[in-house]
């Protein structure tokens, strides 16, 4: 908790580019209230999570629907400003977050199981689906499924969408737009439609 209460000071001193005053205390005191608010408030939105871990935040009213299990890990922050973020689990599909993450407005739907690792960043209007839903030929039969894998420390850029059963690597970055449907590279930057490898930065 001191950990937690000295990033706040720090984050709230840079923000409002204040001194350490009385009055800027006080201040604080009154922002750690909001802060308080805002977990109770995000319990409520995440009822319906199997197991949260410590210290999620959310910004607006994130959407989640859990038909399966769905795993939250600590500091995450989940921001519905600029699109709703969705968190959805089919009929034993499995969604995994774990530490440290950042997501706003993203739409994450698991069928059969995704995996997300920690310090990962996810931008507005971007879909992680490990499933195709319908079959391409017959659309009563369900489509084709399979697991995704986002290891630590990767940024996936606005309106980028992860398909199935891809692997994206420790620090790689998915760019605006782009459409992964095959596996990437740790550190690599992808773009496109379907992203390709521009930059390797090992």
């Amino acid at each position: 908790m001191k950990d937690i209460l000295t990033r706040e000071w720090n984050k709230f001193l840079k923000d409002n580019e204040l001194d350490s005053n009385l009055s800027t205390k006080i201040r604080f005191s009154w922002h750690l209230v909001g802060l308080f608010l805002n977990l109770l408030l995000t319990r409520w939105y995440l009822r319906k999570v199997d197991r949260r871990g410590r210290i999620i935040l959310t910004k607006g009213c994130p959407a989640v629907q859990n038909k399966g299990s769905i795993v939250l890990g600590n500091v995450i922050s989940i921001w519905s400003n600029i699109s709703r973020t969705r968190l959805t689990t089919h009929r034993k599909g499995v969604l995994i977050i774990g530490n440290n993450n950042f997501i706003n407005g993203a739409i994450i739907s698991a069928s059969t199981k995704i995996t997300i690792g920690n310090n990962c960043k996810f931008g507005p209007f971007s879909m992680i689906i490990d499933s195709d839903f319908h079959n391409v030929k017959d659309h009563n039969l369900d489509g084709e499924s399979g697991e995704i894998v986002i290891e630590d420390d990767v940024w996936i850029g606005a309106k980028a969408t992860v398909l199935k059963g891809v692997r994206i690597g420790k620090g790689a970055v998915v760019a605006v737009g782009s459409v992964v449907t095959k596996d990437v590279p740790a550190n690599a930057i992808v773009a496109g439609i379907p992203a390709k490898v521009i930059k390797d930065e090992k």
